[in-house]
C-alpha cells in the first residue's frame, strides 16, 4: 500500500472511529494499534530498510510484518525484540493502565536472547 493510499485508509478508519458518539474499546484498541503500526513503520524507514529484510531478520513473514504496520494487532514482547534487532534498536515499552490506581510500581522484566540455532 502506497503511502497516500495508507494515509487516506488511516483517515478513514479514524473518522469512523470519531463518528460513533458511543465509546468502544474495540475502536479504542484500532486506533492504538494503529499508532503502534505508524511508529515502526517509521523507525524502520528512518532506517532505510524495508519491510522485506526486516521481515527476513526477525524471522516473520512480509505479510504479517506489513499487518502490525497496518494496525492489525500489537505483536507481543519477543516479536518487538525481534523486530528491534533487525532494526537495530531497542525498545522502551510503557504499560499504561487506565484505572483509578493512584500508585506506580517499577516493573523490570529480563528477556534473555536465546542462542540462534
Amino acid at each position: 500500500m502506497g503511502h497516500s493510499r495508507w494515509e487516506t485508509y488511516k483517515a478513514k478508519r479514524l473518522r469512523a472511529m470519531e463518528a460513533d458518539a458511543q465509546p468502544h474499546p474495540e475502536y479504542e484498541q484500532a486506533g492504538r494499534d494503529l499508532e503502534l503500526g505508524d511508529q515502526l513503520r517509521e523507525i524502520r524507514k528512518r532506517r532505510g530498510l524495508s519491510q522485506k529484510v526486516v521481515a527476513e531478520r526477525s524471522g516473520m513473514s512480509q505479510p504479517a510484518l506489513s499487518r502490525i504496520e497496518g494496525g492489525g494487532g500489537i505483536p507481543d514482547i519477543a516479536t518487538l525484540l525481534r523486530l528491534g534487532a533487525a532494526m537495530g534498536v531497542r525498545f522502551r515499552v510503557e504499560l499504561v493502565v487506565d484505572d483509578d490506581t493512584t500508585e506506580i510500581e517499577p516493573l523490570t522484566v529480563h528477556h534473555r536472547q536465546l542462542a540462534n540455532t
